[in-house]
């Protein structure tokens, strides 16, 4: 079982650095933006508050925010790497197959845009 939730976390971690490398080849193809993730660490530190604010880069900033948002990126990408096995099954561990993934993929891109952005103001005119 041990074996089984290192697997799934080490999954996680793999395709978060994935994402994270994606994003380095996609800012210096096309100039994209990367990620702040100092701004998520911002958020993740205001919500014991229970406040979205309309726009967390005027929310009061915090020290170690940055590493915060950080540390909140990888542990998000542990979390799904886990869901994903608990779903797809241990037996998906042996012999992956792509669709539980995409899915997976696409439901996690669902939650940045309908849970994240909203709570840090993106969506507010």
């Amino acid at each position: 079982m041990l074996d089984i939730a290192w697997r799934a976390m080490a999954i996680g971690i793999g395709a978060t650095v994935f994402m994270d490398i994606w994003a380095i080849i996609l800012n210096k193809a096309i100039g994209q933006p990367l990620p702040n993730w100092g701004m998520v660490g911002r958020w993740v530190r205001h919500l014991p508050e229970k406040v979205f604010h309309d726009d967390i880069g005027k929310a009061a900033p915090y020290a170690h925010e940055k590493a915060l948002g950080w540390v909140f990126h990888y542990l998000v990408g542990i979390l799904y790497g886990v869901i994903l096995v608990v779903l797809a099954g241990a037996g998906w561990l042996a012999a992956p197959t792509f669709l539980p993934a995409f899915i997976l993929g696409i439901v996690t891109v669902g939650a940045g845009w309908f849970l994240l952005a909203p709570g840090m103001g993106a969506s507010r005119n």
